[in-house]
């Protein structure tokens, strides 16, 4: 990637796409043009942004340590933790030595946190985000809003900080070097900026180093 000059990999984009790196979804996008992506062929959005329509759970028709870093926002949670497993090994094989990865996914911990917090000061907080996202008539019962990050939204698995680190460190990454971090907040800015507020409530942040 390095001669299209992207030095990242920003993997389950959707259509938020980031300049520099090299964006991938499994959804089909289209410009202002009308231009519609291929699967499996990077393309340009809007002349400047790079895309590849893929399916990230399979292995990436890309060299090996094409990347100084990835970045993967509300993606594991939507596949099974044992192909977690191998999506973070083919993204170790992806990241060159000393690159970085950063992962952020709905924290168990916090919906934990928040079911015990009789003020429920995290589930109304989280109500009011929903709304904001267009979900109406949410329930304010905290066994409803735990119940929905397991069965909605297609998750699969949900994860808190040393259950990530587990998964990683199946992966090969070695999780001493694993670093829980806050939003917008890491070792590299550029890459920390990629965090999206509207999920910063519920979100683990987390900063793998092979």
């Amino acid at each position: 990637m390095i001669s299209l000059g992207l030095k990242g990999l920003h993997c389950g984009s959707g259509a938020n796409l980031k300049s520099a790196c090299l964006n991938t979804d499994s959804m089909t996008l289209a410009d202002q043009r009308g231009h519609t992506t291929e699967p499996g062929k990077i393309c340009l959005v809007d002349d400047s942004l790079f895309y590849l329509q893929y399916d990230a759970t399979k292995p990436f028709p890309i060299g090996n340590q094409a990347f100084n870093w990835i970045y993967s926002e509300h993606f594991i949670e939507h596949i099974p933790q044992q192909i977690a497993v191998a999506w973070f090994k083919e993204m170790r094989r992806l990241l060159l030595p000393n690159g970085i990865m950063r992962v952020s996914t709905p924290d168990l911990e916090k919906y934990i946190r928040g079911y015990l917090d009789p003020e429920s000061k995290f589930f109304k907080e989280h109500i009011q985000r929903l709304n904001g996202m267009g979900v109406q008539n949410v329930p304010n019962r905290p066994a409803w809003l735990v119940n929905q990050i397991f069965r909605l939204w297609g998750h699969q698995h949900i994860y808190d900080f040393e259950e990530l680190k587990f998964t990683a460190g199946l992966a090969g990454f070695p999780i001493e070097r694993a670093r829980k971090c806050e939003f917008r907040s890491g070792s590299l800015p550029e890459l920390a900026e990629l965090d999206r507020e509207i999920r910063n409530d519920e979100s683990l942040y987390v900063e793998l180093k092979f």
